[in-house]
């Protein structure tokens, strides 16, 4: 309708001025014609000269107003926005929406290794429930409890990798404030991933066997990450270099394991003659003594102990040099012993130049490192499936995953933060919600593609029917799909920060 207004307009405009210009070439009167009086004709004809001259006008003025031009005016650029739903057409489970509309903005920081599971979820969280926007931001436990403490993070929600990191930040909380941070009884596991050793295949084979036979050691945290170092050691004349675990082959010798059995079918019959070719004998199970000489120290890192991995390790290593596994009540044992527990700390650790500052670095540079800086690395279950599936797909097969029988599962734990602020009560509320959501089955089922064990199903991993499952993919590096696990009880902050404080004082590191 409006294209044939202007096209009007236009026609009408052409006319006019076609009129115009005719009446403009008009011959003007000569002087020797007779001068007659106006008739009503001239009046006539000047009234329509000025009736089309104000019709000019407004032709015109109409033709301005609708453009000035004869096609339809060029829209504005748009500007490229995600929408993913109006608010007001949120599910009742998502609760209603934020003041004049807006969704409810909740700030979630969590661990690295949740990050590709957690993100996937938001998303489709965020699909169904618009009127709640998630922001995740991914923190090691450690550098997130420092920003909480300082001021620089106030997340709605947090869910660090382990227990013990919300234990250590609720002491060093009290220390400075009274407003409760969070009710740690009130957390809520989400997923689960178990301390593990990532090893190069042959270490792995000979620390098997060296475990398997080894009937004097305290515990794998002891005999592995300190082997031959005693458990009240001498440091007079140790230079602060050598203070390192002991060698391969020093440990190997000390404890003894037995040769293999051979294969039965492989024994001559007494009533046979030997034949004349011996038969290959079997691949054995630990390296020759003359190999293990060559690998020197034993060097298997973890995580500097301000971490949640490397905090969990320096627990099972203390708990271990203490209690040696008994459960017994590791506050008092360390008030007894906590000097004689930094010596052993500083005679084995002392002499180390690099620690990583989180289990996800130390994995990642396992294989940059080589065998020739690391035997293998203490981590999560969940950060050496990348690695394994790389591996997988490169046809290699030279690195191992070692389940200690008693080791701690990092169950990621969500607590909502600053509970009793009532000027964020709509914001805890979805963040609620959004906890509601990832217990759903369909959700914690997606965790296995993401290598994280279910948090709230009580199936099998087997029974999982999935498109890709790591952990029935890769069982050929050693993944365990139940694997045998005691877990030593947790203790409280002010036993993790006095931990803290003895392996500082022990390696001089902060």
């Amino acid at each position: 309708m409006e294209v044939a207004i202007r096209i009007g307009l236009a026609l009408a405009l052409s006319l006019l001025v076609i009129a115009l210009f005719r009446l403009g070439r008009r011959a003007p009167a000569r002087p020797e014609d007779e001068v007659r009086p106006r008739g009503w004709s001239s009046i006539v004809g000047n009234a329509l000269f000025l009736a089309a001259l104000w019709a000019v006008v407004g032709v015109i003025a109409a033709f301005m107003a609708f453009g000035g031009n004869l096609v339809d005016a060029v829209p504005p650029v748009a500007e490229f926005v995600e929408i993913r739903g109006e608010p007001g057409d949120a599910a009742p489970a998502c609760g209603p929406p934020g003041p004049r509309g807006r969704p409810h903005l909740v700030e979630v920081v969590h661990s690295t290794d949740q990050g590709p599971w957690l993100a996937q979820a938001a998303d489709a969280f965020m699909e169904q429930c618009p009127n709640v926007q998630l922001r995740l931001t991914a923190r090691d436990d450690f550098e997130a409890a420092s920003a909480i403490l300082r001021g620089e993070l106030r997340p709605t929600l947090w869910a660090p990798a382990e227990e013990l990191s919300l234990r250590y930040l609720d002491i060093r909380w009290r220390e400075q404030s009274a407003e409760s941070l969070f009710r740690i009884d009130e957390r809520r596991p989400l997923v689960r991933s178990p301390l593990v050793v990532l090893l190069h295949e042959k270490q792995f084979r000979a620390l098997r066997a060296i475990r398997e036979a080894d009937g004097d050691g305290v515990g794998f945290w002891v005999d592995a990450l300190c082997p031959t170092i005693p458990r009240a050691p001498a440091l007079d004349g140790v230079l602060e270099k050598d203070m390192l675990p002991g060698n391969w082959l020093d440990w190997y010798q000390q404890r003894n394991p037995p040769p293999p059995q051979p294969d039965p079918r492989l024994v001559t019959k007494k009533a046979r003659s030997a034949p004349a070719v011996p038969p290959t004998p079997a691949a054995p199970l630990i390296p020759t003594p003359e190999e293990l000489g060559s690998w020197g120290r034993v060097k298997l890192g973890f995580p500097a102990p301000n971490s949640a991995g490397g905090l969990a390790t320096l627990l099972l290593m203390a708990r271990q040099h203490l209690l040696a596994d008994t459960a017994g009540d590791i506050a008092l044992a360390l008030e007894r012993e906590g000097e004689v527990l930094q010596r052993w700390l500083r005679r084995c650790h002392a002499g180390r130049d690099v620690w990583f500052g989180s289990a996800a670095l130390l994995t990642d540079h396992f294989f940059d490192l080589g065998p020739t800086s690391y035997d293998g690395v203490v981590t999560y279950e969940s950060l050496v499936f990348p690695i394994l599936a790389r591996l997988s797909a490169d046809e290699l097969g030279e690195v191992r995953v070692y389940y200690p029988s008693t080791t701690l599962v990092a169950e990621h734990p969500a607590v909502l933060m600053w509970p009793d602020d009532e000027g964020r009560a709509l914001e805890l509320d979805a963040a609620r919600r959004w906890l509601e959501y990832l217990d759903r089955q369909e959700v914690q089922q997606s965790a296995i593609t993401h290598g994280l064990r279910p948090g709230r199903l009580e199936r099998p991993l087997s029974a999982f029917d999935l498109e890709r499952n790591p952990f029935l993919d890769l069982r050929r590096f050693g993944i365990e799909l139940e694997p045998t696990i005691e877990e030593p009880p947790r203790p409280d902050g002010s036993v993790l920060r006095r931990l803290l404080e003895l392996w500082r004082d022990a390696t001089g590191r902060n």
